[in-house]
């Protein structure tokens, strides 16, 4: 059992950090590259729906990896969690579930640009990307700062 929770804590590490770097990446490009530029254009055919689509399943690898890290919690604790631990852990899923919100939206902001890569500007869409992006970064560096403290308590 106890590799299995090591294992799954690892992947649920690897994971939110994963989410959280490319959507700083997504964020800082977004921010800066010139969305009517052949690099802008490049970023938005080929970079935006591969980083969507790996934070996606990073999001799906975080579920996973929690539903197991959260069983060992109990398993260690008999289940007698405190409520500091439980409040912690609500305000996590809280945020996570506002990233995924803001993933999906990042989605369909990505699905339109590709549409506007065709048909003219990218500027405004660029920079909801950009805002979007950098949500879900600062979400998740804070979502994994008290990952740390439920790990420690």
């Amino acid at each position: 059992m106890a590799w299995l929770t090591s294992g799954a804590l690892w992947l649920h590490v690897i994971a939110g950090s994963w989410w959280v770097l490319a959507s700083v990446t997504m964020a800082v490009a977004g921010g800066v590259v010139n969305a009517d530029s052949t690099e802008g254009r490049e970023f938005v055919e080929r970079v935006v729906p591969g980083l969507n689509l790996s934070n996606a399943l990073a999001a799906a690898l975080m579920v996973a990896s929690g539903v197991v890290n959260l069983y060992g919690a109990g398993v260690r604790r008999r289940f007698d969690f405190p409520a500091a631990f439980t409040r912690v852990l609500a305000v996590k899923l809280g945020l996570y579930a506002l990233m995924v919100a803001a993933l999906l939206a990042s989605w369909r902001i990505g699905r339109g640009m590709r549409e506007d890569n065709r048909n003219g500007s990218l500027r405004s869409a660029t920079a909801r990307l950009a805002v979007l992006s950098a949500f879900i970064a600062l979400a998740g560096a804070a979502a994994m700062l008290l990952g740390v403290w439920l790990a420690g308590e």
